[in-house]
């Protein structure tokens, strides 16, 4: 008998090894799962990489919580003083999990929030729920109206702490949008992360309430290399559901797991494998803008007018591909709506396509917002009358002149440039002459010889007379 024993606690502890066909054992192929719906998702970009029944309504179990923290966040302090309600307290059985909160009990929203998260308290939840719509009942309505907000399709929620009920359910998709979107609020790593916890003593607790979160992806020596948060839940309706996020090489993956069971830690199993998967046969490749091409559509505008707008992206693109798979291998397929105007607009998008793609891999590898160009006004003359061919013959009587006036001033400019140039010539011809007129000695004028000499040799009395000879005379 007690080698039997020994040899089936030995099996037991084996069990978690007997494996499906997983990533570990062929890294480029998708694993088989326990899970009976499954999901594996970028956290950056909604990309999904792997999906097992990704839309089948499940029972969430205390994953639910993840919603309920989702609106903490966003509408309550850390430091709001919450007063535990009867309702809250009386409507968790006392078989479920929870920290023991009394009605009257004075409590901060942060430490609900993490008696919610780490020790799966489902007093601390109802707390939250009561604190934020006033009552259980009305808080489940503000879950499904945030549901919605998401664009959530398979999902509706009865209570804030997920214990079962008919009604209760959600999606391995939905849950990962709201897993995304809690994503988003920098204290979640923590409050979805934190091992252990300790809640001092209040006004109607005298003890320290020690937390420990039991999400073994994270919380043992032998934890998944890079998860860091994530929330655990089980009831005999749901099975084993987990969420578990993880980060390596600037990835980070949001894993779902719906009713994961058939052997001892099957969900843990799945997401390790599903982990390895995402990990190891994928990688961030840059999608180019100029992978997508311009867009014209008919464009309606506010006054009711229509004319021609044109689409395009802004911005590369950040996808992860499959191994042996690059940029070139995408299509692009345009999701323009109709009609558009300036509400719509916002929706113009172009999907990133990769066709047939492998495993359980969806073929819309990402999505890339278009943004809208519209065509400047078209010129009106005088009246107010378009021209038949849309233009204005007053810019181009404008532009005509303007050019005949520009040849105009060159020439202008052209002849003072030139009379400026013969001057200075002149000027310096000028300046030359006199200087060398200066330095010349000046010579004597030749006097032109007399053809007539008058005779002085006479005496010169009155009565003599003055003879004019001739010069050949005097040879």
């Amino acid at each position: 008998m007690r080698k039997f024993l020994t040899l089936l606690a030995a099996l037991l502890i084996a069990l978690p090894l007997s494996l499906p066909a997983s990533a570990e054992q062929n890294p480029g192929q998708p694993p088989t799962l326990y899970a009976e719906a499954a999901i594996l998702v970028d956290a950056d970009t909604g990309q999904v990489l792997y999906q097992k029944n990704p839309d089948k309504k499940m029972y969430p179990a205390s994953i639910t919580k993840l919603m309920t923290c989702l609106i903490a966040m966003e509408e309550a302090q850390p430091d709001d003083v919450v007063t535990m309600t009867d309702e809250a307290v009386f409507a968790v059985p006392r078989d479920t999990t929870h920290i023991a909160l009394t009605g009257g009990e004075q409590l901060t929203v942060e430490q609900l929030e993490y008696a919610m998260m780490v020790e799966s308290a489902n007093d601390a939840a109802n707390g939250l729920a009561v604190h934020l719509a006033g009552s259980l009942e009305a808080f489940a309505r503000r879950m499904n109206s945030r549901a919605a907000e998401l664009g959530l399709q398979n999902t509706n929620f009865v209570n804030a702490n997920g214990l079962p009920n008919t009604a209760h359910y959600t999606s391995a998709r939905d849950m990962a949008v709201i897993t995304r979107e809690a994503y988003g609020h920098p204290e979640f790593r923590t409050l979805a992360g934190t091992t252990h916890y300790e809640i001092p003593p209040t006004n109607k607790q005298a003890e320290t309430r020690r937390l420990n979160n039991r999400n073994y992806m994270f919380t043992l020596n032998d934890t998944y290399p890079g998860a860091f948060a994530g929330k655990v839940g089980w009831t005999e309706e749901s099975g084993h559901t987990l969420v578990t996020l993880a980060e390596r090489g600037g990835v980070t993956l949001i894993c779902i797991v719906l009713h994961s069971d058939g052997v001892i830690d099957a969900q843990y199993i799945d997401s390790t494998n599903l982990f390895d998967y995402g990990f190891g046969a994928f990688s961030r490749t840059a999608v180019p803008a100029s992978k997508i091409e311009r867009r014209e559509a008919s464009y309606t505008g506010a006054d009711g007018g229509t004319l021609t707008a044109s689409l395009a992206a802004e911005g590369e693109a950040s996808v992860l591909l499959p191994a042996g798979t690059t940029a070139d291998d995408l299509g692009v397929r345009y999701s323009i709506p109709d009609p558009l105007t300036p509400e719509t607009a916002a929706e113009a998008r172009a999907e990133l396509v990769l066709p047939s793609p492998p495993g359980r891999m969806e073929e819309v590898v990402g999505t890339v917002p278009l943004a809208l160009s519209l065509p400047q006004p078209e010129a009106m003359p005088a009246d107010g009358a378009p021209q038949k061919d849309g233009k204005s013959p007053l810019p181009m009587l404008l532009r005509w002149a303007g050019i005949l006036g520009g040849v105009l001033l060159g020439l202008a400019v052209l002849l003072l440039v030139v009379r400026a140039v013969l001057r200075a010539r002149y000027r310096k011809m000028r300046r030359r002459r006199r200087r060398v007129n200066r330095a010349a000695p000046p010579q004597a004028r030749p006097r032109p010889r007399p053809e007539t000499f008058i005779d002085v040799r006479t005496g010169k009395d009155a009565k003599d007379k003055i003879r004019i000879i001739d010069v050949e005379e005097l040879k």
